[in-house]
């Protein structure tokens, strides 16, 4: 058994111990999974079978009551809302009367499951700084300084990898011959481990399939009161180590020249 295999096999094991199924009734699911949201909730969701061979994926409404109780209200921003619409639409997802749903045929539960908690990770990270001390979304921020240097970049990228799930990237910045495709993402929290383990899991997969690309991660290490915060060392390590570039927002400037190119 090679290292990759061993690494696959134990990450598997380990999923199956920590992911609980139960059933709530005949036809719903209860489904806990082993990541926190950013308030270090866990993230639950129910699989509702239908009438016929389709099957319905729901965080019950869950996600946007959690941002709601901590002063985040999505509705009330127009911006905020045609984010939150565009992030969802990247992974499939919907919102319903309050809930993030989908439905499918049972055959693509496996993938379904993994776009509902991508979407959940994702509107969570970008939505956890209250709007009373928020003057822009990080993921804004981002998009403000690749437009103030002349960078060309298409927002929310879909890419398939190579387990057939597809990864969401906040900004892809074309290549041209020798200059490669750079494909950005935002991590709003940096110090959160389980979502820059889930950016690097991303990356990875996509990495495999587009072997001429450069691959950014954007840290957010400025607070909401404009003060800088320090990121985990072993967060920018973990990037790092991979040949994937963090780049603490303060220090954004160092990477213009190679981005504009």
């Amino acid at each position: 058994m090679t290292l990759a295999d061993k690494l696959l096999t134990d990450y598997i094991n380990w999923y199956k111990k920590e992911a609980k199924f139960k059933d709530l009734s005949q036809n719903v699911i209860r489904i806990e999974v082993p990541f926190l949201d950013s308030f270090s909730d866990e993230i639950v969701m129910y699989a509702i079978k239908n009438k016929g061979n389709s099957i319905t994926l729901t965080d019950d409404g869950w996600t946007l009551d959690n941002l709601k109780s901590n002063g985040v209200t999505i509705s009330r921003s127009k911006n905020r809302k045609r984010i939150f619409t565009n992030r969802l639409n990247a992974f499939g997802i919907t919102e319903k009367d309050g809930e993030l749903t989908t439905t499918v045929e049972y055959k693509y539960f496996p993938t379904a499951k993994n776009r509902l908690l991508q979407a959940i990770l994702a509107v969570n990270d970008m939505f956890m700084l209250s709007k009373n001390t928020t003057k822009s979304l990080f993921f804004e921020d981002v998009g403000s300084f690749l437009e103030e240097n002349h960078i060309r970049a298409t927002e929310d990228i879909s890419i398939p990898g190579t387990s057939g799930i597809t990864f969401n990237f906040d900004y892809l910045i074309s290549g041209y011959k020798n200059i490669p495709t750079r494909f950005i993402k935002t991590l709003s929290n940096p110090n959160n481990s389980l979502f820059a383990k889930a950016a690097l899991t991303d990356i990875l997969q996509t990495r495999e399939i587009r072997g001429n690309s450069a691959f950014y991660v954007f840290l957010n290490d400025i607070s909401s009161n404009d003060k800088e915060i320090e990121i985990k060392p072993e967060i920018e390590e973990l990037f790092s180590e991979k040949n994937i570039k963090p780049v603490p927002f303060t220090k954004r400037a160092s990477v213009v020249k190679e981005l504009v190119a």
